[in-house]
């Protein structure tokens, strides 16, 4: 019998092979179970939940790409990023030129704008024939920062100029009453009005240089046009105002507001 079974093997060497090769995956699974059931995981199999049990939690090429990781340098050491951002100390404001723009002062008021005060300059009203009254032009700020053109009725003497008599209460500014109300002007500080002159309806107000610079702005600068507009259109005889500076006619006030030729209130109509 057994001679048969020598002589069975010998002539069916392929059972021999796969006998072989069945010890050697036996083998290979005792030994070397947990790296290959967390491959066969990986790659998205199915395993029983015993088998499951045993895998590992990474392959070993895995964890020698996180040591590789940890063992990088940090961020904080790249030499292209380690430099620090240069600070400059601020520029005290009184070094800056004196158009630096100036933020405006919201005031603290819960008014709501209206287009006219009335009078409100406190003086007594006078039934005198020495006095007429007069609407002068001066801003207020809502909470939200925006300007609003306010109209103030004054009582101002009767002279035989009263467009410059005027003209000089506006820059003389706001009176007790009116800076109670949260009123402001935004006509530069220093400016004086030279002369004045109407011809066919054109108002040739002359200022001296400190009308051309605003410490506000772009807003600055037109709230002392709208101021200045405003106030001088309230003349029945004045249709039209034409800035001059030091007796000369500059292109714009500031970067943009154009005066380089009459003026009226349709080219101011919002504020």
């Amino acid at each position: 019998m057994r001679s048969r079974k020598k002589l069975s093997l010998a002539r069916h060497p392929g059972v021999v092979f796969w006998l072989i090769f069945a010890v050697a995956l036996i083998l290979l699974l005792v030994f070397n179970r947990k790296v290959i059931l967390s491959n066969l995981y990986s790659l998205g199999i199915n395993l029983p939940s015993f088998l499951r049990q045993q895998v590992v939690s990474a392959p070993a090429e895995t964890e020698d790409a996180m040591s590789e990781m940890q063992s990088a340098p940090p961020l904080a050491q790249n030499p292209a990023i380690e430099n620090p951002v240069l600070e400059l100390p601020p520029i005290p404001i009184e070094q800056l030129a004196p158009d630096v723009m100036q933020p405006l002062t919201v005031p603290d008021s819960g008014e709501t704008p209206a287009e006219t005060l009335g009078k409100s300059t406190g003086e007594t009203p006078a039934e005198a024939l020495n006095e007429q009254a007069r609407t002068l032009y001066f801003l207020s700020i809502d909470q939200n920062g925006n300007l609003h053109r306010i109209a103030v009725k004054r009582m101002l003497p009767d002279t035989d100029a009263p467009l410059a008599a005027t003209l000089r209460a506006l820059l003389a500014g706001l009176s007790k009453i009116e800076e109670e109300r949260r009123l402001i002007s935004l006509i530069p500080e220093g400016t004086e009005l030279l002369s004045v002159a109407i011809q066919q309806g054109i108002a040739y107000v002359n200022f001296n240089e400190e009308f051309l610079y605003n410490t506000h702005g772009k807003d600055g600068y037109a709230g002392q046009i709208n101021q200045v507009l405003w106030t001088a259109t309230e003349f029945p005889t004045v249709k039209k105002v034409q800035i001059l500076i030091e007796g000369r006619k500059e292109s714009y006030l500031g970067e943009n507001i154009w005066i380089g030729s009459a003026l009226e209130r349709e080219q101011f109509p919002n504020f």
